[in-house]
């Protein structure tokens, strides 16, 4: 397949916000074991398609069925080692009968003391599969791109020296959870989505989260696209597939109503977020309450829900925010360059990952943000599992540039905050392990 011209241009880096490629399905051989490169065999013969939208993304490993063969790694049997760490962090003493932690690919598991020495980075900073990889060898955008060598927004060699160096201290100060997250590997997460779609929807935040998800999980699929008027033909469905969903109005009175004619099923997992959009309170608690009304009332038809937190903002506002109620709205530069981002001064990200300030004017950011403030304890109200982002973005405030031509104060460029997301979604799978729905049996098989 030819990639759409829409693609390149993102890759290239002239139009970060429209639009962004997803995963779609295909179909794989039952019961066979195969090898890295017969598995991108498999792949081309029945490609991989990724769409560029901007509504609702969605990532659907169809193709890595539990009935896949596993691979032993270097180290260790593939089948053991995520599955058993995952279920003692989250607590149960078992995992469901359908959770099947073997992975079609073999991830060697990086050290964490080649990386403290700095011999090595983490995977979700585009280190190379281990021991061997096929796409990381490829001069193709999207190889050139998830290794943040060059390409769409990846951020300078400098800020990717600067965040893996904040990464590692923080690491070795005992920071909970950071080693872990440095020693992640794509197999880790494979297990809990496994034969489900996962639906990413929500703003521009959202689609640089699924840039880089679908990073960290590249080497899973062959980098082809296809632009989206070839595989959608219900000219209603692609008009409302490429609507707004900043807000919850497009969201609950567009999207989801079709969700049958999308392919939403029961068994999918759907990362939801609105809110930093919205700049009143009153505006936010109209979307919150629409949003909660329609879960609510249709949750019983909707894939399992997890919420994402509002992002964090670093504008050169006393809070951060762009504009808020009683807050001065941000203001650009005068080169005419977009804006100048700023720390939240006298923020701390503390060992357990909570946020400490002696200044009482920052208080709001601590506990999360105005948004935040107004919207989570309706969606835990809701019994809606919450991806918790906020309080490990709030030191990112230098990643905010090669998003766009001008600097904003909201979006990053790769690797930064969204990569730091990825392993908040594996914690909340992890925790939620037990609530997911039961896949059906052909899709839990361990058979060879």
């Amino acid at each position: 397949m030819v990639v759409s011209a829409r693609l390149k241009e993102q890759l290239m880096g002239n139009d970060h916000n429209k639009g962004l490629p997803l995963l779609s399905r295909t179909t794989a051989p039952a019961g066979r074991r195969l090898s890295h490169k017969g598995m991108l065999k498999t792949f081309q013969e029945r490609p991989l398609l990724l769409i560029p939208v901007t509504c609702v993304l969605a990532l659907s490993l169809w193709t890595l069925l539990a009935s896949w063969g596993c691979e032993n790694s270097i180290r260790s049997n593939c089948n053991s080692a995520a599955a058993v760490r995952g279920a003692a962090q989250s607590g149960p003493a078992s995992l469901p009968s359908w959770f099947n932690s073997s992975c079609p690919l073999v991830y060697e598991r990086i050290p964490y003391a080649e990386m403290r020495d700095r011999k090595a980075r983490p995977y979700l900073m585009g280190e190379q599969q281990r021991p061997q990889c096929m796409n990381c060898a490829k001069d193709e955008l999207w190889s050139h791109f998830c290794q943040y060598k060059s390409h769409g927004p990846a951020c300078p060699l400098y800020d990717q020296d600067t965040l893996f160096e904040t990464i590692r201290s923080r690491a070795e100060m005992g920071a909970e959870g950071v080693r872990e997250m440095m020693e992640m590997t794509p197999c880790d997460i494979f297990g809990y989505i496994r034969g489900r779609t996962v639906w990413l929807v929500g703003d521009s935040m959202m689609q640089e989260f699924m840039r880089a998800f679908q990073c960290f999980m590249y080497e899973f699929w062959d980098l082809e696209t296809k632009e989206l008027k070839d595989l959608l033909t219900d000219e209603d469905v692609k008009a409302k597939l490429i609507g707004g969903c900043n807000l919850a109005d497009h969201m609950v009175k567009e999207l989801l109503p079709m969700r049958e004619r999308i392919g939403m099923r029961r068994k999918d997992i759907m990362l939801v977020n609105i809110a930093v959009w919205v700049n009143s309170e009153k505006n936010l608690r109209a979307n919150i309450s629409m949003w909660a009304n329609y879960y609510t009332r249709y949750k019983q038809q909707l894939p399992f829900v997890i919420w994402r937190d509002a992002s964090v903002q670093h504008f050169n506002t006393p809070t951060g925010d762009y504009k808020c109620d009683g807050c001065p709205d941000a203001q650009p530069r005068l080169d005419d360059k977009g804006f100048s981002c700023k720390p939240l001064s006298s923020v701390s990200l503390l060992r357990d990952n909570t946020l400490q300030s002696d200044d009482p004017a920052m208080g709001v950011i601590v506990r999360g943000g105005w948004r935040n403030g107004l919207t989570l304890p309706v969606i835990e109200g809701l019994g809606i599992p919450v991806m918790h982002t906020w309080n490990q973005s709030v030191p990112l405030w230098e990643y905010h540039h090669g998003f766009q031509e001008k600097d904003d104060c909201t979006h990053w460029c790769h690797p930064s905050g969204y990569q730091l997301w990825i392993s908040q979604f594996y914690q909340v799978l992890q925790q939620q392990v037990h609530a997911l729905p039961p896949l059906p049996a052909a899709a839990t098989s361990t058979s060879l």
